[in-house]
C-alpha cells in the first residue's frame, strides 16, 4: 500500500498544471518560504480530501452528484484561475519601487504579501478544482474500494501518496528560490507574466470544457 502510494504521489509531482505554476510562481517572486506557504494550502486540502475518503464516500459521491455540480465547480474553478492570472499578470507589468527589491537578492519581488496569503491561494487553487474532487473520488472508488482495504491499509497508502507530494513539492520550492538567485528583475518580471498567461489559459480551457460539457 505504501509502495503504491509513493509511486501514486510521483506521477502526479510531474504533472504539469497551475499548483505547479503557483508554487513556481511564489518561490522565485518572494523566496523558499512563500513557495512552500502554496504548497501547504495544497497539502492542507489533499489532506481534507483524504479525510472525505476515509470516512466519507458517500458524501463525496453524493457531492459529485448534486445537480449541475460540474457546471458550477467548472465556472468557479475557471474563474479563480482568470482571477489569479489576470492579477498575477497585472503586477508584474507594474514597475517595481525601491521599497520592493528584496536586501540581498537581485531578483524583483511583487509587492509583499504574508504568507498567509500564499497558504490561501494554494489551498483555493487545489480546492476550487471539479479534477481535485473527482480525482479523490476516483482513486477511492477505483483503487481502494476494489481492494477492500480497511482503514489502516488506507492510511498507509494515502500516507505514502501525501508524504511523497510533500516531498516533492517542497523540493520545487526550493528549487525555485536556487533560480531566483541568477535571474535579473526583468527576468522575474517575464517569468510572472508567462505563468500568468498560463493560470488564464488554464482558467479558459476549463470554463470552455464546462460550457461544452
Amino acid at each position: 500500500m505504501v509502495i503504491q502510494g509513493i509511486l501514486l504521489g510521483l506521477s502526479l509531482s510531474f504533472l504539469v498544471g497551475p499548483l505547479l505554476f503557483a508554487i513556481v510562481e511564489a518561490g522565485i517572486g518572494q523566496g523558499f518560504r512563500a513557495g512552500l506557504s502554496v504548497a501547504a494550502g495544497i497539502w492542507v486540502s489533499d489532506v481534507l480530501y483524504v479525510l472525505a475518503a476515509l470516512f466519507g464516500v458517500s458524501a463525496l459521491e453524493t457531492l459529485t452528484h448534486l445537480p449541475d455540480f460540474r457546471m458550477w465547480a467548472g465556472w468557479l474553478g475557471g474563474l479563480l484561475l482568470l482571477a489569479f492570472g489576470a492579477g498575477g499578470m497585472w503586477k508584474a507589468r507594474r514597475p517595481a519601487p525601491e521599497t520592493q527589491l528584496v536586501a540581498g537578492h537581485t531578483g524583483w519581488a511583487a509587492a509583499t504579501r504574508t504568507y498567509s496569503w500564499w497558504f490561501l491561494r494554494g489551498f483555493l487553487l487545489n480546492t476550487i478544482n471539479p479534477g481535485t474532487v473527482f480525482f479523490w473520488l476516483g482513486i477511492t472508488s477505483g483503487v481502494v474500494v476494489p481492494n477492500g482495504w480497511d482503514k489502516r491499509e488506507m492510511l498507509l497508502f494515502f500516507g505514502g501518496m501525501l508524504t511523497t507530494l510533500v516531498i516533492t513539492d517542497t523540493l520545487k520550492a526550493w528549487a525555485a528560490k536556487r533560480v531566483r538567485r541568477f535571474l535579473t528583475p526583468s527576468h522575474i518580471r517575464k517569468i510572472h507574466l508567462v505563468i500568468g498567461a498560463l493560470m488564464l489559459v488554464f482558467g479558459l480551457v476549463l470554463i470552455l470544457r464546462t460550457m461544452i460539457s
